[in-house]
């Protein structure tokens, strides 16, 4: 039940878009088996140690970094990081020659992340199928994030010799994968900021496509404080919601906050009554979830409670928000988002298989992660984002979004 989704929408594509498949390989969605098309790899020449040293002798530098892979030539190696600091690449990624086809692994504990065991699959798909290279993709389910799970999901994926594996792990997860692994095979981690990783993040192989939750609030603290407004900061009671409460009130000096479980925003009377005096003056900053954020602005323009501005995170950068709400509140509701606008091409097969790459930051990572793997120092390889890396994290375009016309739109705030 669980990829019958998925294979449905594998079909829809391979039926609409055969031209574009024309080099595609195979799509395995599941370690069970499943239906599978097979169309033989034109290219299947391999560059031998001798050709490696002909392409680099003869000063075809960019050829010679495609065609290298990981060895024990110590020549070789020498030779690459020589052509690496010329063309000034990361020398942590390697280069990869799409035209031999790219093998992509997915890694995903269903149990742990739900949902994203299908859509996750959904944005690489997306993306493979758009940019036109050849490719393999598999899906390896680890269940669970136990550390016996993962490190044979890891080994399975390096025996079976892909080029990269995309992880949509949480910080326990890659704790538990780290520790007990030694990572060779380029890892993404779209789910994690390389300052949740804290210890693992020098890990020179392993990369990170998180949102900076710092950032973004950084931003919305710097707005107040040029509006010389105070702060309100009403905190989901889960995990990310106390994270981003606990960075607001290391960054800003004169902050309340309250704690909003389910039981507080479906009867927020209380909380109005108790934050009344001074909202209005104030910037209210919703670090709940998009259900608790659409209960608790409609019941504070119903009380004429309302603060200056509604500010909040990527957590609310969804438009289900802005149905749960009155047009005129929604006009107060400014959100921070890293999700800059879809390449018209991707954003074709990106509603074809409902990826949502759009207002999903974790599925527009996950792609975004592809996107720097298959174009890093190749100027022919066309880009569907503008983000890149700086050292093992991508670095986001903040920015805010306002509403018009129930939807979202980029604005500057001043």
């Amino acid at each position: 039940m669980l990829h019958s989704k998925i294979i449905q929408k594998i079909a829809l594509c391979l039926i609409i878009f055969v031209t574009h498949l024309a080099v595609a390989k195979e799509h395995i969605m599941s370690p069970l088996p499943v239906p599978e098309q097979e169309i033989v790899d034109i290219e299947i020449k391999k560059c031998s140690k001798s050709c490696l040293n002909k392409l680099y002798e003869s000063e075809q530098f960019f050829s010679f970094a495609s065609h290298y892979r990981s060895t024990k030539d110590k020549s070789l190696n020498e030779r690459y990081k020589a052509v690496v600091e010329e063309l000034g690449i990361n020398a942590f990624i390697p280069l990869f020659d799409s035209s031999n086809g790219l093998k992509v692994a997915l890694m995903i504990p269903q149990k742990n992340v739900g949902r994203y065991s299908v859509t996750s699959a959904d944005a690489i798909l997306a993306y493979l199928i758009a940019h036109g290279d050849n490719f393999s993709f598999k899906v390896f389910d680890t269940q669970n994030e136990e550390i016996k799970n993962l490190v044979a999901g890891y080994n399975k994926i390096h025996e079976e010799e892909f080029d990269l594996i995309v992880g949509i792990l949480t910080p326990k997860g890659l704790e538990n994968l780290l520790q007990n692994v030694n990572i060779t095979t380029p890892l993404f981690i779209p789910t994690i900021n390389e300052k949740q990783a804290m210890k693992f993040a020098p890990n020179k192989n392993v990369y990170f496509g998180g949102i900076d939750y710092e950032s973004q609030v950084n931003m919305m603290v710097t707005l107040a404080e040029q509006k010389k407004n105070a702060i309100i900061s009403f905190n989901d009671d889960g995990m990310i919601g106390k994270m981003i409460g606990a960075i607001v009130q290391s960054r800003a000096g004169n902050v309340r906050q309250e704690i909003i479980d389910s039981k507080k925003s479906t009867n927020f009377a209380p909380i109005i009554a108790k934050y009344r005096q001074g909202i209005r003056n104030s910037m209210v900053m919703l670090n709940t979830s998009v259900i608790k954020s659409g209960l608790i602005i409609p019941q504070m323009g119903n009380a004429r409670a309302m603060p200056s501005v509604f500010l909040s995170t990527q957590i609310n950068y969804n438009p289900s928000l802005l149905t749960l709400m009155p047009k005129e509140d929604a006009k107060k509701l400014f959100v921070v988002s890293a999700i800059s606008p879809i390449h018209t091409r991707l954003l074709l097969f990106n509603e074809i298989l409902s990826a949502d790459l759009q207002y999903d930051w974790v599925n527009y990572a996950t792609a975004l992660s592809l996107d720097i793997f298959l174009t890093q120092g190749s100027k022919a390889n066309q880009r569907f984002f503008s983000e890149s890396l700086q050292g093992n994290q991508v670095i986001y375009h903040n920015r805010f979004y306002g509403v018009k016309d129930s939807h979202f739109i980029p604005v500057k705030l001043k």
